[in-house]
């Protein structure tokens, strides 16, 4: 399995259109083949600081959901959306 941790930096005039674009990506990636958890956690010390917590069956399955078009769409947002670059780390979970 893998596990991606991916950081969100948002700014605080784009909560709102970020964190509508992203429960939609939520909801439609929980339905995914090879999704085994997608979750998204906010700091409780740095407001718009979030976590998204992914676990995935396998490699293949996070191939497909890269090509999602909700993806797509933060992907070309993100950057607008952002105060500084996102952090992105992917590892792989033991059995």
């Amino acid at each position: 399995m893998k596990l991606i941790n991916a950081q969100f930096f948002i700014k605080e005039e784009k909560r709102e259109i970020f964190l509508s674009d992203i429960n939609e990506l939520i909801a439609e990636t929980r339905k995914e083949a090879g999704c085994v958890e997608y979750n998204l956690y906010e700091s409780i010390e740095e407001r718009n600081t979030f976590i998204m917590v992914e676990v995935w069956e396998n490699q293949d399955a996070i191939e497909v959901h890269n090509q999602s078009p909700l993806l797509q769409k933060l992907f070309n947002n993100v950057a607008d959306f952002s105060a500084k670059a996102p952090v992105l780390r992917v590892s792989e979970l033991g059995e």
